[in-house]
């Protein structure tokens, strides 16, 4: 077989000859070896020319097609993981996740609407304008937000009576199904709004640590103030006519102050942590909390550790507070609240980013790197919130511990909607730069209202129905151990009145007598006022059936006399 191979060495010599990079090289082992060993490399060059033909004719997978592949596989095992979640034997476990998915469909949506209205007014009106003509857009762009959140949910909750649209007085399930919607909804997109508004503000302040820091609370005193303003307003609206506060007045004050504090959250903890990384990393990012790649690149892991320790200090700081601070001031404690869980979530976001960036995508910054980042955070918080929740499920914990639990819970799932906003936000600008049909700002808004339209009406049917049980559950949780604190109180000083002579029992057995006496008449005057309202309901209810009666009767009439005038023509 050797000597076979060897006479055909001048084939393979020829062969080899033509070869880039090996021929040559196989080509000088056969003359060195006179010939001796020809065959061996014959050999070796037609193995080596059939892989390279079948490498040829194969093409290469494209990074498109493996990032199809990999998104393929791991969305059928992402979407079961998030079903075995939200259906976990567990029960904390399974409320938590379903916190955490409508937190990322809200913020995803909201995300949606304000770049795609933000793209149009960047494109057609702001663009090559000065930074500070770019400004005074921002803040007619948050207030213009800010007053339609008001007005929307005043018509949601009928305050604000439009014709052709039902409130739903009958059924205030469905109205705080409706209310709780768009005050989540618009909540975020004017808190995106304010984020665009102050981020701007921080670009034209002098690049100090202390001038950029200084902007958070100059944003915090801004949108309190305007936020006092308008709980003002809602209070006088709400005393018209009547000059009391009906229910669905109250629920119209109460979620609107609700979803104000939610966008001081989100727009003074984004300006504190720009201001924290141009202290860490000696750059101020972009109002989108963007830097370029080469600074993401450069930065070293020792200044994204500090501020995830930033962000865990935080949330330190809030499970301590809850602890120990029982002193609540109105706006100003939940307020702050927001601010600590947001920048929590920020700070381990941003910090996660610069881990990525610096170890693993190095030259690569697109999507596979934000998806990456998002499933990362994803895995290591829910991770966080099971041990958690195995804590919160010991025993011995008492109240103060479970509602500080609760509290850092809840900021580690919005730290969920952060990592998946970014890699939505960039979703869309990939589809945008690439889609020529339409110019990318409108492509862009087409996007916002194709996907918002899908999304949210799935989401208030589907998810919101569980938070809104999980809210209720948890109030009535909280006003039970109330009731139970107030009980044991009572005990305790039925305990201490035995302790009394019998004089004094006597003469407070007896006011208590007449004290039961009274409440007894004024039980039974409530039970006779409840039954004539409800007599009253009945009564309006018949009287709204006879009314419709009578309109059929009259439009029946008339059919007749119309017939009785042509027969008798």
């Amino acid at each position: 077989l050797a000597q076979d191979f060897a006479s055909r060495s001048d084939s393979a010599a020829t062969w080899a000859r033509t070869t880039p990079h090996l021929g040559p090289k196989l080509f000088a082992a056969m003359e060195l070896g006179g010939g001796k060993g020809a065959g061996v490399c014959f050999a070796i060059l037609m193995a080596v020319g059939v892989s390279m033909a079948s490498a040829e004719e194969e093409p290469q997978a494209s990074k498109a097609n493996v990032g199809i592949s990999v998104m393929l596989l791991g969305s059928i095992g992402f979407m079961m993981a998030l079903f075995e979640l939200t259906h976990c034997y567990k029960k904390t476990m399974a409320k938590y996740t379903w916190k955490s998915i409508s937190a990322t469909i809200s913020i995803f949506s909201a995300v949606l609407i304000f770049q795609g209205s933000n793209g149009i007014v960047e494109a057609y009106i702001t663009e090559g304008v000065p930074p500070m003509i770019q400004f005074l857009v921002s803040i007619m762009q948050l207030f213009a937000w800010f007053c339609g959140l008001q007005l929307v949910l005043a018509v949601i909750t009928g305050v604000l009576p439009i014709k052709g649209f039902d409130p739903r007085f009958d059924d205030f399930e469905i109205m705080e199904s409706r209310l709780k919607t768009f005050a989540i909804l618009l909540g975020h997109t004017t808190g995106f709004a304010a984020i665009n508004c102050f981020a701007i503000f921080q670009q034209l302040v002098p690049r100090t640590p202390l001038a950029t820091f200084l902007v958070a609370p100059c944003a915090w005193v801004l949108l309190y103030s305007f936020g006092r303003l308008t709980d003002s307003v809602r209070e006088r609206v709400a005393l018209i006519g009547d000059n009391k506060k009906e229910e669905h007045e109250r629920m119209w004050d109460e979620e609107t102050e609700e979803t104000e504090d939610d966008v001081i959250g989100l727009a003074v903890s984004f300006c504190f942590v720009q201001s924290v990384r141009l202290m860490v990393g000696g750059t101020l990012p972009n109002p989108e909390g963007e830097e370029p790649n080469e600074v993401m690149v450069s930065h070293s892991d020792m200044q994204s550790l500090t501020l995830i320790t930033v962000g865990c200090l935080l949330g330190l700081f809030e499970a301590l507070r809850v602890l120990y601070i029982k002193k609540t001031i109105e706006r100003l404690t939940p307020q702050g609240k927001n601010i600590i869980a947001m920048t929590f979530s920020w700070c381990i976001f941003f910090g996660s980013d610069g881990l990525l960036s610096h170890n693993i995508f190095i030259h690569e910054h697109g999507m596979m790197k934000e998806v990456t980042l998002a499933l990362t955070v994803t895995v290591v918080a829910l991770i966080m919130i099971f041990a958690l929740e195995q804590l919160q499920d010991l025993k011995h914990i008492d109240d103060a511990i479970d509602e500080a639990i609760r509290a850092v819970v809840n900021a580690i799932g919005i730290l969920i909607g952060f990592a998946w906003e970014k890699a939505f936000d960039v979703a869309v600008a990939e589809i945008t730069s690439t889609v020529d049909v339409l110019p990318a700002p409108l492509t862009k808004m087409l996007l916002a209202v194709l996907l918002a339209g899908t999304v949210v009406p799935a989401w208030y049917r589907h998810i919101l129905p569980n938070i809104i049980a999980i809210e209720e559950e948890e109030r009535s949780e909280k006003e039970g151990k109330e009731g139970g604190a107030l009980g044991e109180v009572a005990e305790a000083e039925e305990g201490r009145r035995e302790t009394l002579t019998a004089p004094l029992i006597n003469e407070k057995n007896n006011e208590k007598a007449d004290l039961s006496a009274a409440l007894q008449h004024y039980n039974n005057k409530i039970a006779e006022l409840e039954k004539r309202a409800a007599r009253a309901e009945e009564l309006e209810q018949k009287n709204r059936e006879l009314e419709n009666a009578i309109g059929t009767i009259n439009q029946e009439l008339g059919e007749l006399q119309k017939l009785a005038a042509i027969l008798h023509n």
